[in-house]
């Protein structure tokens, strides 16, 4: 058994003056009575309290007297052992444990603290303490670990972790900026299409408006003719000459014709106006900046504005076939999921090339989703091909046809919002892309 050799035995009085009084001699032999105590204690092994790499520090529960320490508890503290001799635990930083166990606690767990070193710095550690009996004297266990460097590690953890969201949130910045780039891109590809689809009411409108202006000129005679009659009497002699006129004027046109014909031009440029109205709406819808806010949309409503969209580019050499099932509407945002099926669609009509083919869409609910799958009858792809599909600017297409980011970002929306993308395909018949996206629970506000 190692037997216990106090490091401040012989001066653990403080040293508060030079001439000892009675009352500390008195001092010094009621702590050297509980270090002999000590001392007799198996359950102290000097050669383990020595070899701790951990601080170990005895210390007078009353008095805060530092009793005795081992080196780590120097090191740490950094003081010579005849500095910690006899000095106060509280000059060290330990006063608010000694004043937390004088409120009863007996054993105080991992506390973090700063302590205050020798040079004056400040060093921060976990600490524990516990309060021991021995002989007339309880004397506290403290026992204290170094936390600088995991402190600094911690630190650096912190700073690490701000510098990445700030990284993310330039990066998911930049990623809305890409998107909305895509957008734009995409209308540019579009854009002769789009001005064709726009062309052929507005040529209509124009050509209606020209028959429009004859008819009312026709009536314009009719009805000034008709008023001059009215105006006069039977017996007027420029009657006769009215009513020629009249019957001239109805020989070179047909009334029945022409009132039947005005309402259809007029109906038929109604629907040139609306026909005009929804694509620009639709432009307006694909083309918005919407990456803050999701609002319930309808995959379905998606689908049909998209299919107008691209119609020209669909409707010289694909059939397409809808099977659109009733759907729940689904939280998103609508820009965004759009743009997915634009690109799908665009994609559809691209592999199936000048001899065309069938696009097949569909769309059904699942009990925790709703699926969109559009089927082409194109030249299909490659295991090879398949893998890299949805890589950033990969592209099959020829040069000036696509930007390769048309599926990459497609994927990139789906996955924010919570779903996938499915892809099936193979060479010579055709692929097929299933798009699914989760139901979310919508509150009545954003129902109504």
């Amino acid at each position: 058994m190692v037997t216990i050799q106090p490091q401040c035995l012989e001066t653990a009085a403080p040293p508060s003056s030079d001439a000892e009084t009675p009352a500390v001699g008195i001092e010094r032999d009621r702590r050297e009575s509980s270090l002999r105590s000590l001392e007799d204690s198996e359950s102290y092994s000097r050669a383990l309290f020595h070899a701790a790499q951990t601080g170990l520090l005895i210390a007078d529960a009353r008095t805060e007297c530092i009793m005795d320490f081992n080196p780590a508890a120097a090191e740490i503290i950094g003081a010579a052992a005849d500095d910690l001799c006899g000095r106060s635990a509280a000059i060290h930083g330990f006063g608010e444990v000694f004043e937390a166990l004088r409120g009863g606690a007996t054993r105080l767990e991992r506390h973090e603290t700063a302590l205050q070193r020798s040079d004056g710095s400040r060093i921060p550690v976990i600490l524990s303490a516990v309060v021991l009996e021995f002989g007339e004297r309880n004397v506290v266990l403290l026992s204290f670990v170094d936390i600088g460097d995991i402190s600094a590690v911690q630190e650096q953890l912190r700073q690490s972790h701000v510098h990445l969201e700030d990284a993310l949130e330039r990066l998911e910045s930049q990623r809305d900026a890409i998107i909305q780039s895509e957008k734009m891109a995409s209308i540019g590809q579009l854009a002769a299409g789009v001005a064709h689809e726009i062309n052929n009411p507005i040529g209509y409108i124009t050509s209606n408006l020209a028959t429009i202006s004859q008819y009312t000129d026709f009536l314009r005679t009719l009805l000034l003719l008709y008023r001059k009659l009215a105006e006069m009497s039977e017996s007027d002699p420029q009657r006769d000459v009215v009513i020629d006129e009249l019957t001239e004027a109805l020989a070179e046109e047909d009334l029945d014709y022409v009132l039947g014909d005005l309402d259809v031009v007029l109906r038929e440029s109604v629907e040139g106006t609306t026909r005009v109205a929804d694509i620009v709406q639709n432009l307006k819808s694909f083309a918005r900046d919407d990456s803050l806010k999701k609002i319930p949309h309808d995959l379905n409503e998606g689908v049909e504005a998209m299919i107008r969209m691209v119609w020209n580019e669909l409707k010289y050499s694909c059939k397409v076939e809808k099977d659109l099932a009733d759907l729940p509407p689904v939280l998103c945002h609508a820009g965004q999921v759009n743009q997915v099926i634009m690109n799908i669609l665009v994609n559809a009509a691209h592999a199936m090339g000048p001899s065309g083919g069938t696009i097949t869409i569909r769309t059904q609910a699942h009990e925790s989703a709703v699926e969109l799958a559009v089927s082409d009858t194109g030249c299909g792809m490659t295991p090879e091909i398949m893998q890299h599909i949805f890589d950033p600017f990969f592209t099959t297409k020829d040069v000036g046809k696509g930007t390769g980011l048309g599926l990459s970002i497609s994927h990139g929306i789906v996955s924010d919002h919570g779903g996938r993308i499915e892809v099936s395909s193979e060479p010579g018949k055709g692929s097929t892309f299933r798009v699914f996206l989760p139901l979310a629970e919508l509150d009545d506000d954003m129902i109504g």
